[in-house]
């Protein structure tokens, strides 16, 4: 027979202590025993690092998806936005900036509509998008200006001789900018360099937030 001095003795057990003998799981937070090595409820593996749950949410199926959307809008996008900033006459950085992240928001937005689940799943499909399509576009641009320089050589070394006799006829004297501004043009370049690339990865993993949450909405109408 159970007493009421018995019930006041035995100690309650709380959430905080049920809490405490699970191991949740990062990606559906199911608990689960402290001795799974597996999720009982989406059969993800638990204990991973960054690296293995980035591997693991990475859709290429919808990275490639949303490449084919991004190159799309870019064609699209450089007629309208050059259009519009050569207009304007505004900077050539500028231009490039908004059509690179106009590009990487709507392809991310593809990737998160057509294979991620969650927030956090689009956002980091939409990064591995942005980073496989600049480095396409690294490739691509670093060819053309391989072959323009190699073009721009031949022209300059047939043209030589007549530069030279022309000099030295006319006597004129070629006046050259400063190292110092020189340095300084190259050190702000680079800072718009690396400014553009950081808005170009935000831009991805917003629009693969943007195309989960897009995903959500349209499954609750």
């Amino acid at each position: 027979m159970v007493t009421n001095t018995d019930q006041m003795k035995k100690p309650k057990t709380t959430s905080q202590d049920i809490d405490e003998t699970l191991k949740t799981c990062p990606y559906c937070n199911f608990g689960n025993n402290l001795q799974a090595q597996y999720c009982k409820k989406c059969g993800k593996k638990l204990n991973q690092n960054f690296i293995s749950r980035f591997n693991n949410d990475l859709n290429l199926f919808a990275v490639f998806i949303g490449l084919g959307v991004s190159c799309i809008v870019l064609i699209i996008s450089s007629l309208i936005v050059g259009y519009i900033i050569v207009a304007a006459t505004l900077d050539v950085s500028i231009f490039v900036a908004v059509v690179l992240m106009f590009m990487m928001f709507c392809g991310g937005i593809t990737t998160g509509i057509v294979g991620c689940d969650d927030v956090k799943e689009g956002a980091r499909n939409g990064i591995f998008m942005s980073l496989i399509a600049m480095v396409i576009l690294g490739f691509v641009v670093g060819g053309l200006l391989f072959i323009t320089m190699g073009i721009a050589a031949t022209i300059s070394q047939s043209l030589q001789p007549y530069y030279s006799s022309l000099a030295s006829t006319s006597g004129t004297t070629i006046t050259t900018s400063s190292t110092t501004s020189n340095s300084s043009e190259l050190v702000f370049t680079i800072i718009k360099g690396i400014l553009i690339m950081v808005l170009v990865f935000i831009s991805g993993a917003v629009g693969g937030s943007f195309g989960v949450f897009l995903k959500k909405g349209l499954k609750d109408l």
